[in-house]
């Protein structure tokens, strides 16, 4: 626990952690073919174009119920504030974001009203560097680093107003990109 702690607090430009292979494989293809089988909804603007699922909270499929009790639970809560400090045991967003080529997700922090934690796991296979949909930090104006969207690998960040800039880069191929995304609020 202190390992990732210490990992989470040492990342630059802002306290994050990534972690490879977080989830039992076989249960997460199970989340990740109920997931296809969801409806996405386009949403569009100047800051961003892609699809999104209803709240989990929201959809009946029995493996995605699992996944969100998961989240809910006091367990995992308490496992993140034990690694980030920070205090996250409210409600849990989470839903499912379908990327395809020319969707992107401009620079933001996502600050807003209770968010404490930001997180996204990553549902597609075979996804590289070059075909874009990578999450990116930045350092004021210049982008430090890039994660591609491996899968079975949940990226997490403590939100800091004005500090946890963050994109998703415009995907630039066929592939279809598939996550769970949201937020562990303080209330």
């Amino acid at each position: 626990m202190m390992a990732l702690r210490s990992r989470l607090l040492a990342a630059k430009p802002f306290p994050h952690l990534v972690l490879r292979d977080f989830f039992v494989e076989k249960f997460l293809h199970r989340v990740a073919r109920a997931l296809r089988e969801q409806e996405f909804a386009h949403q569009d603007s100047d800051l961003f174009s892609f699809a999104q699922t209803k709240d989990l909270a929201l959809l009946p499929h029995p493996d995605l119920v699992e996944f969100h009790r998961f989240l809910q639970s006091w367990e995992f809560k308490d496992y993140l504030h034990r690694i980030t400090g920070v205090e996250a045991f409210g409600t849990v967003d989470c839903s499912g974001f379908l990327y395809q080529e020319k969707d992107y997700l401009l620079p933001h922090d996502d600050h807003l009203e209770t968010r404490k934690i930001a997180y996204t796991l990553y549902l597609s296979e075979d996804f590289s560097r070059r075909d874009g949909g990578a999450l990116e930090f930045f350092s004021g104006s210049k982008m430090a680093v890039s994660y591609p969207p491996h899968f079975n690998t949940v990226t997490l960040f403590p939100v800091q107003e004005g500090t946890t800039l963050h994109q998703v880069s415009e995907v630039v191929t066929d592939m279809l990109r598939y996550s769970l995304a949201g937020w562990f609020h303080a209330q």
